[in-house]
Formats: C-alpha cells, structure tokens, sequence
C-alpha cells in the first residue's frame, strides 16, 4: 500500500534561506558567554567529560579573567566535572566568578577546593543522585526533592545541612516528618541558565549524543531549566541539518535549547573521556570480545577482593566503587563467574566491563543506558544486590568518612545514595595506609611494613555513612580489611574474622582507635583466600 499525500502550493522541501536563518540557533562562543549574567544561578551537566561542555567553561574562564563578566555565579553539577587536572568545572573556578558552589563531588577541583578552605565560595556537597532529582524536581514544577537518604549523615541540619564551610549562609536541607517518619528535603535554587553538551545539533536545536558514553543528567539539566524559565546553551561537535536527524536520536528537543555552540577544538574540549576522544565501543556502537579486568597478583587487594568476591551470587546487580572495590570485578572473571555479576556505573550504564583509568565513568559492552536519575531511582529503589564501596575513616561505632579530611575535600559522589538504599554494603580497604606492605607464605599473611595512617579513628572528620541510619534499616556491612573482616552489629563493630598468619593483639588491636567488640564466634579467614592458585569461587559460594 503507498501513502500519498497532498502537495499544496504552500509546501516547499526546500527550506527557504531566511526561514533557515530564523530556525538556526547556532552562536558564537562569545555571544554565549553573552547570554550568561552576573548573579546567575546556573546548572551544568556532565561526568568526567561526558556531558560535559569544556570549551564553554573555558571561555566563561576567560571573559572573568579579561573583563569581570560573568561575576558572582552560583554553580550546580552532580557528578565530578572534569579530567582531574585542567578540564572542566575547574577551568571557570575563579575567585569572584563563582560565590556558591553546589555540587555532588569535586573530581579533584584544587582551585575550588582552595577557595572553598579560604571561605571564598559557599559550598555545598549533596548527594550525586539527590542532585539529579532536584533537577527532575525542577522540571515538573516541584520545589525540591523529598527523600530519605542523606538523614544522619553530613547532609542532615542536624550535623552540617550539607555546608563545606562558614561562607556557606543558607539553608538549603531541611528536615520534616511526613506519615511519623523523618525525611529530607531538598531544595533546587531557581535555574537560570543550563549548560549542557551533545554531539550533534541542527538548526532547530535538537541534540543528539551518539558519541557520548552515557547521556547522563543533560536532559534532566535542560528541562529544569526550561521550568524555571531560564535559558539553555549546548556544546556540540557537529552542526548537521534537521532532515538528518532520525527522531529516536534525539535527546533533548530543540525547544529545550535556546543556543548552539559549535566546539572549535574538539580533540582538546570536547573529548569523550580524559582518556579517548572518541572510542565507539564506549558509546555502545560496537562490542569487544576481550573486555574485562585482568588477574590480580596475590596482594593486599586481591586478598580483600576475594573476601568480598564470597559475598555475590549467581545474577547479582551490584555496584563496586573506584580502587580496591574494581579488583571485585577481576576475581569473579578469573574464577570463571563474570558473567554470574552485573555491574553498574552510576551515570547510567547497566552490565559489561566499567572502565578505569582515563576512560573511568565509561564502560564496555554494556547491555542498557538510563539516564543517571532513572539509574538512581533504580539505586534507591533497592535493587541493588550489594555495593562495594571503599572507606577512608571509620569511628569506633561504624560511620565512615570517605568526603572531606582537614583541607582536602573529595565530596560524597553517589556514596551516601548508594550507601543508604542497598541491604548489604562491603566496605573494602586495608587497616592502614600510607607503605603498607604485606607478602602471603605458606597460605599465612604476614606484615612486612605497617602503615603510617591509622584509619579506624575515635571520630571522623564527616560522616558519610551513618551507622544509626543502618541499624535503623537493618543493613548487612562489613569492613573487609587484608587481614580481618569486621561486622557492624547495633552500631558497633564486631570482629568476626582474622586471617591465618595475623595476632589479632599485635596486629589489630593497636590500629583502632577503639576498641572492637571481639565475637565470641571469631574465625579464620578462609584460607583459600591467601593461596597463589584459584580458590573455587563458585564452590564457596555454593557451600562446598
């Protein structure tokens, strides 16, 4: 059957030249700047680099430095935003420009991290995944987001409100009942401008992001925006025509968008990862055969590892945070199970190989891409068989501080969402840091170096994770170290085992701060864990 349709004298296939003029939303870089004013209050989208509109911070950077203008800008993103080094929120992160600063984490803003110390900027750290649906909040017409997560830890009013320092005024948490029981709200300050990025624009606006690795928070920044009647900008790499869009590509409509900045040196600014500036595989175009992370040597990572390995099973969603945590990963593909665990990323990636180093945040051969509040709905919602989550400082009743020591600030991230919503939580890392060496002889582990850091402290500095909040929801946690394992147990820790080899009076006991409740029911670490040749994962798990 053929459709036909009418041709009328008004119908034209061809775009007529000023109606092309009046469609185009494209401007320069400096009439984007432009459109920003003093006192703005503006959200950014973006992890690591993806999403993230580079070249639009550096030129914001610039016109401060050259002119004053924009000045006195109040600042939100969720993820980290940047390479670490130069790149992203870091390049705009200027005394005078920037005086609020709201963000989810730093991703190693030094320049930030300095104003922020020297009360420069108010700053606030709130959950990674708070943030995103502050901004879903916005779009719908809402004033906050209601949620438990976050109570008792930092961001709770009743501990900082989520406050990085004094210069930080406002209230932007707070704490009501509803229905008896306690939540939290949070507040979205009213949205100026949105600064977001995609790949490819027409003259209408439409963005596409099909060589991003995930499409992140750019939609949910744009609508949010839009809401509250401020302006969008996007940052894309190509301009192409409306008639070689096919709708499904797009990701944020063209009436979401008031301006196009085409990027100038994309190799340089707009990079897909710190690492590639373009990998199809990372942006799920192609698949590799060989994806995965490799065996580890028998050290003090895959020592902890494999204790943490013994908690999975067949089918398992899990989430596994950067460092120690990633050897997780390793075990399980070495002992033959890595298929048996599907990992998440945060920004949204369901299944396949997360990626480290450089290409961190991405991942290959994932099966489905969410945008990152669906993927924190599904991490509030519980779904989550366990996360594995590494820990910097832990008090004698279990709460952990894994985003602010003294001067240096690493924010939450999505730790507190993580931590809070998931029924088992492993916490992963050594006793002691700073030149620990350890070796394994004979299936014992022996000490060879202590470390300088003591990490299980009488206090923390903050309180990411709270130990009242999990006895409340009836949590599993423990604290997988390389050389005994710890169980929280009515907001205190227990120890529960000790790997051969290690005198829990000589080698424990002096590194805590606080004494630990010793179970009466203490065990061996198992002592297929310490020896060179696979251990069996799939027998211990399967109780052989």
């Amino acid at each position: 059957m053929v459709l036909a349709f009418p041709v009328t004298e008004e119908y034209d296939p061809v775009f007529h030249e000023e109606e092309k003029q009046m469609k185009d939303k494209r401007v320069t870089m400096e009439e984007a700047v432009r459109m920003i004013p003093d006192g703005a209050n503006v959200a950014v989208s973006g992890a690591m680099l993806s999403g993230t509109p580079t070249e639009i911070y550096a030129a914001i950077g610039e016109s401060y430095r050259t002119s004053g203008h924009p000045a006195g800008l109040t600042v939100m993103h969720a993820a980290g935003n940047g390479d670490g080094k130069e790149q992203g929120i870091v390049a705009m992160s200027e005394e005078g420009l920037i005086t609020r600063y709201i963000c989810g984490h730093f991703n190693n803003n030094y320049k930030m991290a300095e104003l922020v110390n020297q009360n420069k900027v108010g700053a606030y750290n709130l959950p990674q995944g708070i943030i995103t649906h502050m901004y879903r909040a916005a779009a719908g017409g809402k004033q906050g987001e209601l949620t438990r997560i976050g109570l008792y830890t930092f961001c709770d009013p009743r501990e900082q409100g989520g406050r990085l320092n004094e210069a930080a005024k406002e209230d932007i948490v707070e704490l009501t009942n509803v229905g008896g029981e306690e939540y939290l709200f949070y507040r979205t300050p009213k949205l100026d401008i949105g600064l977001i990025r995609g790949t490819s624009a027409d003259e209408h606006g439409n963005i596409t992001m099909e060589e991003e690795t995930s499409t992140v928070d750019m939609r949910d920044v744009a609508m949010a925006v839009k809401a509250m009647g401020g302006k969008v900008i996007a940052q894309v790499k190509n301009f192409v025509s409306a008639a070689s869009i096919p709708r499904e590509r797009v990701i944020v409509p063209g009436c979401m968008v008031d301006a196009v900045v085409v990027s100038e040196d994309p190799v340089k600014l707009h990079r897909q990862t710190p690492g590639s500036f373009y990998n199809p595989v990372l942006s799920g175009h192609y698949k590799i055969q060989e994806a995965g992370f490799k065996p580890l040597p028998l050290n003090e990572r895959k020592i902890i590892a494999r204790r943490a390995a013994m908690e999975l099973k067949p089918e398992a969603v899990v989430n596994l945070g950067i460092g120690i945590p990633e050897g997780v990963a390793a075990v399980a593909k070495e002992e033959g199970m890595g298929d048996d665990m599907i990992l998440t990323v945060e920004i949204g990636l369901i299944g396949g190989t997360p990626s480290g180093g450089g290409d961190f945040g991405a991942a290959s051969n994932a099966w489905a891409e969410l945008p990152m509040s669906v993927q924190f709905d599904y991490y509030h919602g519980g779904n989550l068989a366990f996360a594995c989550l590494g820990f910097a400082e832990v008090d004698g009743r279990g709460n952990i501080n894994v985003g602010k020591f003294g001067s240096r600030i690493a924010g939450c991230g999505g730790f507190i969402d993580i931590s809070q919503s998931t029924d088992k939580i492993l916490f992963c890392g050594t006793l002691t840091a700073g030149g620990l060496k350890i070796a394994v002889e004979d299936g014992k582990l022996k000490i060879l170096q202590e470390g300088g850091k003591v990490k299980f402290k009488k206090e923390v500095g903050q309180i990411t994770f709270s130990s009242h909040f999990s006895a409340e929801t009836g949590q599993k946690v423990l604290f997988i170290t390389e050389r005994c394992v710890f169980e929280l147990i009515n907001e205190q820790l227990v120890l529960t085992e000790v790997a051969p080899g290690i005198d829990v009076e000589k080698e424990i006991l002096p590194y805590l701060e606080t004494p630990p409740v010793i179970s009466e029911d203490l065990k061996e670490m198992d002592p297929r864990i310490f020896r060179e040749e696979k251990m069996g994962l799939y027998d211990i798990i399967s109780g052989k």
